[in-house]
């Protein structure tokens, strides 16, 4: 096994010829990496990563043919999308070696936010009192993005607000889109395309606060569904922190369907929190 970084932020890296995302601050390896030809030896290696680095928990996104494997070394499933990879769903599943991530005494709570959230009526467009534009970004947005990332995210799993990553980010393939009020950014998200799947995941969403509850995150999120749908995308799924109710509606009137939830799966204020798998088959 050859060595692999110590970062605090989140970095992706290959091992065993699967990519793999992974940081002290969340404490966890990511694999996002579908492709893993030898399921029982990579988690062996995996195992040793994460034993070295000190991590609590591996999460990754597999196919279901592979289910079987890691539920035999000790993984859990946590979530599912149907029909991610056309015949065969996937599969979320997470290693616990912190036995303390992989329950919470909040789960209560979280499912009644999921209960209000699908009950939530679908969104509909609507008028907005200030002329707000919704558009995808580019490199000459890369200050406002991280002004307004620095505002609205703290802690971060990645250093968002850095106008030198989101400029590396852009570049990698990473899609920004925001809602410009008057040449001021006052939301944004980002979308990670997987190319290999015609899949995708939209993440870091955020309004700043003298502009939230005006609509402006259900807006934008459903201009970034039409210009997904314009890449054919076929699927498009989201985390969303677990006790939040306002963002976790925001999806659901998108008509995003629940998947599940990571437990302890992000560091967020010095503290692990939980998130709900929400995603959406678009239509072609």
């Amino acid at each position: 096994m050859s060595a692999v970084s110590n970062s605090y932020y989140d970095c992706d890296e290959i091992v065993e010829f699967n990519q793999i995302r992974h940081g002290q601050l969340n404490s966890r390896i990511y694999v996002t990496d579908a492709t893993i030809k030898s399921p029982n030896t990579f988690h062996d290696v995996l195992l040793q990563v994460a034993l070295s680095q000190g991590y609590g928990k591996i999460i990754a996104k597999i196919k279901g043919s592979q289910l079987l494997s890691f539920l035999k070394k000790g993984y859990k499933i946590e979530a599912t999308v149907p029909g991610y990879f056309g015949n065969e769903d996937a599969v979320f599943i997470s290693y616990f070696l912190d036995k303390n991530r992989e329950c919470s005494k909040l789960t209560t709570q979280y499912d009644a936010v999921v209960a209000d959230a699908i009950k939530a009526r679908v969104w509909h467009a609507g008028q907005f009192n200030e002329p707000v534009q919704f558009r995808k970004c580019n490199q000459t947005d890369l200050r406002a993005l991280s002004k307004l990332y620095a505002q609205v995210y703290s802690n971060y799993s990645s250093p968002i607000s850095n106008e030198n990553f989101i400029k590396l980010s852009i570049e990698q393939g990473i899609q920004y889109y925001c809602a410009d009020y008057m040449g001021i950014l006052v939301g944004c998200l980002r979308v990670e395309l997987d190319k290999d799947t015609n899949n995708a995941r939209v993440y870091d969403l955020g309004v700043m606060s003298q502009f939230q509850n005006q609509g402006i995150a259900s807006a934008l999120l459903n201009r970034v569904k039409y210009a997904l749908q314009q890449q054919n995308i076929r699927y498009v799924y989201t985390l969303c922190l677990a006790t939040s109710l306002p963002i976790n509606k925001v999806f659901a009137q998108q008509q995003y369907e629940y998947g599940g939830r990571l437990m302890n799966n992000n560091r967020i204020e010095d503290e692990f929190k939980s998130m709900n798998l929400w995603f959406c088959k678009l239509d072609s």
